[in-house]
């Protein structure tokens, strides 16, 4: 199974069948806080909507194709983080994460990026990261912006979210940008 240490307090764990009612019950308790940006949340109605989620994830892991991890904070499953896709072609990830209203403001998702990134860029040895958020997603932006990513473009109507279009902002980090950023 996969799990990675990040420190003390975080870490981030490949999400299986065990953290099944611990993941809807996460969601249910923030779904006004998720809904604000995500367009999935109406569709986890029932336990085993989760379920699914969950062995849909672990399939597209056992092909190679998403890592979608669980992140747990002072031991309790506080979030979701991972790859929602790769291209190999031009070996680029794609980080997507989401984590409960009463965590943020702890640097917990910023360093939860930071271990993606040294997966994506030293395990993987892939050559870029991306992030896309929703452009007024103020709270999802100031993660790669933190990190250093480069703005790279806006998508215009990029996703239909609960009755209205939302542009996103797509960031980006190459790996050579990354290990300038870690010098110091």
């Amino acid at each position: 199974m996969f799990y990675r240490y990040i420190d003390h307090e975080l870490q981030l764990c490949l999400l299986n069948r065990e953290k099944s009612a611990a993941l809807y019950n996460l969601t249910n308790r923030n779904r006004a806080w998720l809904r604000q940006w995500l367009p999935w949340v109406d569709s986890i109605q029932k336990q085993g909507d989760t379920d699914y989620f969950i062995s849909a994830c672990l399939k597209r892991f056992a092909t190679g194709e998403q890592l979608t991890c669980g992140i747990l904070y002072q031991n309790e499953l506080s979030g979701v983080a991972g790859f929602n896709r790769y291209n190999y072609k031009t070996a680029t990830a794609y980080i997507g994460y989401w984590l409960s209203e009463d965590i943020c403001g702890r640097g917990v998702m910023t360093r939860t990026v930071q271990e993606l990134e040294k997966i994506a860029f030293f395990d993987m040895n892939l050559s870029k990261v991306e992030i896309h958020c929703a452009v007024e997603n103020k709270n999802s932006r100031k993660i790669p912006i933190r990190l250093g990513y480069k703005e790279e473009g806006t998508i215009r109507r990029a996703e239909y979210l609960y009755g209205k279009i939302v542009d996103h902002v797509i960031y980006g980090i190459l790996k050579e940008e990354y290990l300038n950023r870690n010098k110091h």
